[in-house]
């Protein structure tokens, strides 16, 4: 990729401003600790950052997303990011998020009573929280929990963390956001691994090591989409080395890439929409080692704690909280919400069902048309990478419930997304959607300020999906413009 240089920048250096260059950084990288310095403060002032302080918190965060935003395009003008200044920025926003306690969301409390109920040897998927049975288990957690009318909706690898974290550490949110800090760092040190396996450019790492909503649900709202991401990124990185031939454990990654896939699967099932592009890099034996490792580590607490496919929707059993995410849960969605708006206006019975099918059958066609276009690029590393972030994508831009938190799995593959040194800027308009959406996801937070009258509002949703999906509709019209001028030539 080109050096976004002006062809004016000799002017500069006539002018002898030799403090430019250092003055940039470090003033992007004030202005990003001022942001995560205010949102510490309004802990310690109002005691959370979310509900009716949440405007507060937007502030920060935007004021946050503006000193991201320069350091990407910074980055860029320069060609390089120092590594203390990019790792530095990175830790030391994180770290200081240690300073809030969870309030944007409460799932860590979720988080900390299923590893209490797990080590107790009581399976979370037997009773909801507030069942009479669990009351011998009651600790303070409890009441701080989320949906206690319904059993655990997280996989069983999931539990597995919550509860090494309840055995290991204090029953306190500072464990979970911790251990989520730790993860998510060893996604970022995974990444520089794929950036160089794939020929990119290194300082294309800030584009998620710096981005605020990674920073805010990782650090702050310590989600355990860091360890599915971690899994996930592991699984990823074993099969680019396996693809690539350069290590001499190649045996190791191979069985490794499959394992690693399904851990990550098990805790929450969104890694499965990798399978179509991991399909062609994968022999038989790894795809018979994803699927049998898959199902059998769900076989013991769906045979304990049943398979919660039928019955009363109270999330019991293994997949009970999936039917009642499947039935009842939707908010912030982008497609899927005007599908169903125009459905119900032209007087679709069951429009809910009906536009429910409908995003369903689209996401199974990118993911079949995925699955044909990975098979050209098989023995290609970098468009390898590429392919997996679009199923992960087109569930975004789907799926019926979108919370800030959930973009967590597809932001590491956005330094993927960008151009290497060898193809042109236009490779940008592919990060650009994600990069906005992941700007502009966290006001959805408003809904929540005022915990009594909980309420959607339009332009949140509007500011949200309709640039992204312009960006996304003028990557595909560049992409398709691009390459009919390549076969015309």
């Amino acid at each position: 990729m080109q050096r976004l240089r002006p062809r004016h920048m000799g002017a500069f250096r006539i002018m002898h401003i030799p403090q430019m260059p250092s003055l940039i950084p470090l003033t992007l990288f004030c202005l990003s600790l001022l942001a995560y310095s205010g949102m510490v403060s309004m802990q310690f002032r109002h005691g959370k950052l979310g509900e009716q302080v949440v405007l507060e918190f937007l502030y920060w965060y935007g004021l946050a997303f503006v000193g991201y935003a320069g350091a990407v395009l910074w980055m860029e003008w320069q060609g390089n990011a120092p590594r203390g200044w990019l790792w530095g920025g990175g830790c030391l926003f994180r770290l200081l998020l240690l300073l809030t306690v969870p309030t944007l969301s409460t799932d860590v409390y979720r988080y900390l009573w299923d590893g209490h109920v797990l080590l107790n040897g009581v399976s979370p998927y037997r009773f909801p929280i507030n069942a009479a049975e669990l009351d011998g288990l009651d600790i303070p957690i409890r009441a701080l929990a989320n949906h206690t009318w319904m059993a655990s909706p997280y996989m069983p690898v999931a539990q597995w963390f919550f509860a090494a974290v309840a055995f290991f550490f204090p029953l306190k949110p500072i464990s979970l956001q911790i251990a989520s800090i730790l993860f998510d760092l060893t996604t970022a040190l995974l990444l520089v691994r794929l950036l160089a396996l794939a020929r990119l450019p290194q300082h294309r790492l800030l584009l998620y090591l710096w981005n605020p909503l990674v920073v805010v649900e990782v650090a702050h709202g310590a989600h355990v989409d860091a360890w599915m991401v971690v899994l996930m990124m592991a699984a990823v990185t074993a099969m680019a080395y396996k693809l690539q031939a350069r290590v001499t454990g190649i045996a190791l990654c191979a069985v490794l890439s499959p394992v690693l896939l399904a851990l990550a699967t098990l805790t929450k099932l969104l890694p499965i929409l990798l399978t179509p592009v991991v399909w062609w890099r994968w022999n038989w034996r790894q795809r018979l080692v994803y699927a049998v490792l898959t199902v059998g580590l769900l076989l013991p607490q769906g045979l304990q704690a049943g398979w919660g496919l039928s019955g009363t929707l109270d999330g019991r059993g293994l997949f009970g909280a999936l039917r009642i995410y499947r039935d009842r849960w939707n908010f912030n969605s982008g497609l899927f919400h005007w599908l169903e708006r125009w459905l119900m206006d032209v007087g679709v019975a069951n429009y809910h069902e009906w536009a429910r099918e409908t995003v369903l059958g689209i996401l199974t066609a990118l993911l079949l048309w995925v699955w044909l276009q990975a098979r050209r690029d098989r023995h290609d590393l970098r468009a390898t990478l590429r392919w997996l972030a679009v199923p992960l994508a087109g569930y975004v831009l789907l799926t019926t419930t979108v919370h800030p938190w959930y973009l967590l799995i597809l932001l590491p593959f956005i330094p993927l997304l960008t151009p290497g040194p060898d193809e042109p800027p236009q490779f940008w308009l592919w990060a650009s959607p994600w990069l906005w959406l992941s700007g502009t996801l966290t006001l959805s937070y408003i809904t929540y300020i005022d915990p009594n009258n909980l309420r959607e509002f339009e332009w949140v949703r509007h500011w949200e999906y309709l640039p992204t999906l312009c960006l996304t509709v003028l990557a595909l019209v560049s992409h398709t413009v691009q390459r009919t001028l390549l076969r015309s030539t």
